[in-house]
């Protein structure tokens, strides 16, 4: 490939990667909408099945040569359950806290991947992603603001979401190389129903109190019946996220990972978009600041490993590998 051309596929792959990122916003968004329609549970349960019913029925169109490959199961089904854990905390933050804040504390997963990665599967770190992680925590404590009267401790749902995804992440880099993405995908979204009919189960054995039913709807309400705007949404973010992992795994398998990498930091810049359109919601300067340090730290961090990091359930994307 000419240095030209060379340049243009990075130019275009960066346009996928910012638009990737845009799916996996509207996606967020959608579901911090329908938060008050219905519990997650109910979401969890429908997106697994609509999220398997897309990956049937498209999977010979963007992975012709994959297969179906499963060589790790127990490991497959663990790396799922800590996914589940991920978009589970992720999600309960949604009706407490802004979608700008929520991002930008679940982006501390590529510094959590990097820790875990030293103390679990012996990666080394350099002094600078030292420093790197330190800048990523201490743009965390600027947003959560421990110190602050205004403590929301619900921010602390998203930073378990990003250690959570972390743990995946070191576990795929180990144990589950051999399988193929379409495989963990598929393992993935059947460990999320059984989560979510577990859920629902529990719920209706142990019959929460109106009270607790009013002060946390999104966790402890049974099924509710839904209007047909609320299912088109849930079907929304199947939709989205199946081709914002589409675009990004294919922005991947194309392109230089370390130079891709950052632009997933792009995410962070346009949620408080969303943000301020739907909700009025105008992040406050020690948000932005916290943003920005995490982006910074974040994006140093992908750049020194040269691998794709989002901190986000995927669907059929690979996870960072080190090289």
């Amino acid at each position: 490939m000419t240095d030209s051309a060379a340049e243009m596929n990075i130019r275009t792959a960066s346009v996928q990667m910012v638009g990737a990122m845009a799916f996996f916003a509207i996606q967020d968004t959608m579901v911090k909408l329908i938060s008050d329609d219905i519990p997650i549970w109910q979401l969890y349960l429908a997106r697994a099945v609509m999220v398997l019913s897309l990956i049937c029925a498209t999977v010979g169109l963007f992975r012709p040569d994959s297969g179906i490959k499963l060589v790790n199961p127990g490991w497959a089904a663990l790396r799922s359950a800590l996914m589940a854990g991920a978009f589970l905390m992720f999600y309960l933050a949604m009706p407490f806290v802004s979608l700008s804040q929520a991002a930008a504390t679940f982006f501390t997963g590529p510094l959590f991947i990097t820790f875990f990665g030293a103390l679990i599967n012996r990666e080394r770190v350099g002094p600078r992603r030292i420093i790197a992680l330190i800048l990523g925590f201490a743009g965390v404590l600027v947003i959560v603001q421990p110190w602050s009267d205004d403590l929301q401790l619900a921010l602390i749902m998203p930073l378990i979401a990003a250690v959570c995804y972390a743990l995946a992440v070191v576990i795929t880099r180990s144990r589950c190389l051999e399988d193929s993405a379409v495989a963990l995908s598929l393992v993935q979204n059947v460990v999320f129903a059984m989560i979510a009919l577990f859920g629902l189960i529990a719920i209706d054995l142990f019959d929460p109190s109106t009270a607790q039913i009013e002060a946390f709807p999104f966790l402890f309400s049974p099924w509710q019946p839904t209007t047909w705007v609320v299912w088109l949404m849930v079907l929304g973010t199947s939709i989205t996220h199946m081709v914002g992992a589409i675009t990004l795994t294919r922005v991947y398998q194309q392109s230089e990972a370390s130079r891709i990498a950052p632009l997933e930091y792009s995410y962070l810049g346009i949620v408080p978009v969303f943000d301020l359109l739907i909700w009025g919601t105008v992040p406050t300067l020690a948000t932005i600041t916290g943003m920005v340090m995490v982006a910074l730290a974040g994006a140093f961090v992908a750049w020194r490993e040269g691998t794709p990091v989002r901190p986000r359930p995927q669907t059929h994307g690979e996870e960072p590998v080190e090289v």
